[in-house]
């Protein structure tokens, strides 16, 4: 069975927004899929730098739970920005060596992660993008 001190010791950072520390965690090869831009960021480089700009702009990130299937995990947590909380999850998968090499972002509800959105999205390349009610898009 493969070990878990990498990924308590990546939520321990995470928890304490220490992106370095979260990194040594990492597989070179990490791939994050976010609900903050639609194309994958890849590499630990990259990945880092998305925590970066995470961490940087939330006030809290509080790991809640993890669940196991043998290299498979989900971590549940909640993250706060102002009056905005986002229940979440990660889909956390880890190599042989036990680093973590993927993870898929799960968040909710949907204005809390369209205000994070906001604010992350164009430090990383992306476009900020709004919720807009149906009855109010059709002036659009």
């Amino acid at each position: 069975m493969i070990s878990t001190e990498h990924l308590n010791a990546y939520l321990d950072a995470m928890g304490r927004r220490d992106v370095e520390g979260t990194k040594a965690h990492m597989a070179d090869n990490v791939v994050l899929r976010s609900p903050i831009v639609p194309a994958p960021f890849e590499g630990k480089a990259r990945v880092g730098e998305v925590l970066h700009h995470l961490l940087g702009l939330v006030e809290a990130f509080e790991p809640r739970l993890l669940l196991r299937d043998g290299a498979d995990f989900v971590a549940v947590f909640t993250i706060r920005l102002g009056d905005h909380v986002i229940d979440g999850m990660d889909h956390m998968h880890l190599n042989d060596a036990g680093l973590v090499d993927s993870m898929t972002v799960a968040w909710r509800p949907l204005p809390a992660i369209v205000a994070v959105q906001q604010r992350l999205a164009p430090k990383l390349g992306g476009k900020a993008m709004r919720l807009v009610p149906l009855d109010q898009s059709r002036s659009l």
